[in-house]
């Protein structure tokens, strides 16, 4: 049995939910395996009422797909929802960085430097998304519009970049892109230019 309920404020249904997210980014959930309610309720020792509400909101965050008359089913990514997720994330720090105009202070720059350093030395997946989000997230951190920025959060946070991020092998040969990529970006910044700087956020596309 892979967890056993246990008391919480928060909804049986969202602890099943983190674990099955979890297990699906982490590639434990193969893309395109079953998700049967029945099994997946006996492997946590739960009903499946909590079950179904956790597929539910699996298939709204884009990990799962609902098939009539097949039932869920972990997601295989396709290019064409890829190029969607980073649409909309490139779009919202576009937004952001023009709103100040790249004019980046001292101290958030070296955060910057500092953040690239962090994702050369990943030594797995997830210290180098961690790494690569902060990056992003800092890139667009002096916009005054919050509501802007805990948008583009959402966008990060969302479970199907991490499953983006993960489905890309980590070898040495890509932490040197993605770090080559960043101090590039961070170059642009350095030098306070919107309009050089926002091109090479395609730089980052399908590396992260």
């Amino acid at each position: 049995m892979r967890a056993q309920a246990t008391k919480n404020a928060r909804p049986l249904s969202e602890h099943i939910y983190e674990r099955i997210s979890d297990e699906i980014v982490n590639g434990v959930i193969a893309p395109g395996a079953p998700l049967v309610q029945e099994q997946l309720a006996s492997e946590y020792g739960v009903s499946r009422t909590p079950v179904r509400d956790a597929l539910n909101r699996l298939v709204h965050d884009g990990l799962a797909t609902l098939e009539p008359g097949s039932g869920y089913f972990a997601t295989t990514l396709t290019r064409s929802e890829v190029e969607e997720v980073y649409e909309v994330r490139k779009a919202l720090e576009v937004m952001a960085i023009r709103q100040f105009g790249a004019q980046y202070s001292h101290i958030e720059l070296a955060r910057l430097e500092l953040l690239i350093a962090e994702g050369a030395a990943s030594a797995d997946p997830e210290e180098l998304f961690t790494a690569t989000r902060a990056f992003h997230l800092g890139l667009a951190a002096p916009a005054r519009n919050g509501f802007l920025l805990k948008t583009l959060q959402s966008v990060w946070d969302n479970p199907v970049q991490r499953l983006i991020t993960r489905s890309y092998p980590l070898d040495k040969a890509k932490l040197d892109r993605v770090a080559d990529d960043h101090r590039r970006i961070l170059a642009a910044a350095r030098a306070g230019d919107p309009d050089a700087l926002i091109p090479l956020l395609d730089l980052c596309h399908e590396k992260e």
